[in-house]
């Protein structure tokens, strides 16, 4: 009886570990064909990118909306750019002031709010210097932001006005950023599942993909040596903290 039930038993744990093997295979099936698209993807938009770039900077028209144009294609070339080093496992190692990085991502993500209807602030950014690639750093610093403005869906009835807010912080040794939204808040029951590959809270509007934080995360712990933590609350919102290794300046 005893040989039969831990027979049994193992049975039951090789299952638990066969299923998770399965698991884990599908996430890298995904993963692989996601790298596939990616890659043609980025091949496809580089050349009419750069050759729409071209015709703006020989236009003869000047004009506060073209040169606004060409700043923003710039940027989007150089994201476009970073993607295709990272597919070819290249990147751009660096050590990096955040303040122009961050200039630069206000250019892309307050049109964004504003056409959602939410109010973004920005606190004052400290004078910080980060080692690893600036791209990568504007990319977590986005999705953040872009997810928080997502929290404020169109038929929502908030208590308060629409707003994200940004507060940036520095010690000695750490860089933390908390993004901070009042909307409709994340379940308890999914916040431990957030930065999973291919876990996604917006179910089937097609909005995302479930990558979007897994990666701010590998962004965060991998190239910047820190850690990222999530709180929620109907009533206190959701805040989002990243704390990331500062150089000692």
């Amino acid at each position: 009886m005893v040989l039969k039930l831990a027979f049994k038993e193992k049975s039951f744990s090789d299952l638990v570990d066969l299923q998770a093997s399965t698991e884990k295979l599908h996430e890298l099936q995904h993963f692989a064909e996601l790298g596939r698209l990616s890659a043609t993807l980025l091949h496809e938009i580089s050349n009419p990118l750069s050759a729409a770039l071209l015709h703006l900077e020989l236009s003869d028209q000047q004009s506060p909306t073209i040169t606004h144009l060409k700043r923003d294609m710039q940027i989007l070339r150089r994201y476009v750019e970073s993607a295709r080093q990272q597919v070819r496992h290249q990147g751009n190692v660096t050590s990096f002031s955040i303040k122009p990085q961050l200039d630069q991502l206000k250019r892309i993500v307050l049109p964004m709010a504003k056409k959602s209807g939410v109010s973004l602030e920005i606190d004052a950014v400290p004078d910080c210097k980060l080692y690893g690639d600036p791209v990568k750093f504007q990319h977590l610093v986005a999705n953040l932001i872009l997810n928080a403005i997502d929290a404020y869906s169109e038929d929502g009835n908030y208590d308060q006005a629409s707003l994200v807010r940004v507060n940036i912080s520095k010690n000695r040794h750490w860089l933390t950023i908390r993004v901070t939204d009042w909307g409709k808040g994340i379940p308890a029951l999914e916040l431990p599942h957030l930065f999973e590959p291919f876990y996604t809270t917006k179910g089937h509007s097609g909005r995302g993909l479930g990558i979007g934080l897994s990666i701010v995360r590998e962004y965060v712990t991998r190239d910047f040596h820190g850690s990222i933590k999530v709180s929620s609350s109907r009533r206190r919102g959701t805040q989002f903290t990243v704390k990331l290794l500062a150089q000692v300046q």
